[in-house]
């Protein structure tokens, strides 16, 4: 049964996360003004973009996880060295979003690469005050 109940609640917040994509593909693609041939080359590059930063901070998120549920007392030594990797993993982030604004440079305008950061901060905000909402409604 619990099964059953784990892979129901997995196919919700796969198809949750779908939603959100398309909202945000939606969302940005208005911003910036996209033409097709544009889009047609932006989005997969978008797309890589986004896997890789995943990638790196599902990393993250395990190590600090692991690190948070280790209930043994911890030394002003590993609280450096999660401190260091949480400012690499930063770094790295960074990293990928300078090669792929020269990747999005060859097929869109600065003009747009700039819309588009300001939309996706734009989208981000817009989903944190949803859910904000969501969880904390104001009493009535």
């Amino acid at each position: 049964m619990n099964v059953l109940l784990f892979g129901q609640r997995d196919d919700k917040r796969k198809a949750e996360f779908e939603e959100f994509k398309e909202k945000r593909v939606a969302f940005i693609t208005q911003a910036t003004d996209l033409d097709a041939e544009e889009a047609k080359v932006f989005w997969p590059l978008y797309n890589e973009l986004q896997e890789k930063k995943f990638e790196l901070n599902k990393q993250l998120r395990k190590t600090l996880f692991e690190f948070s549920e280790n209930k043994k007392n911890h030394t002003e030594s590993d609280y450096k060295e999660i401190v260091d990797l949480y400012t690499q993993s930063r770094i790295k982030e960074a990293q990928l979003d300078e090669e792929y604004i020269a990747k999005f440079a060859k097929v869109i305008s600065y003009e747009k690469i700039y819309l588009y950061q300001q939309a996706e901060l734009q989208f981000a905000r817009q989903m944190l005050d949803q859910r904000r909402e969501r969880d904390f409604p104001k009493p009535k």
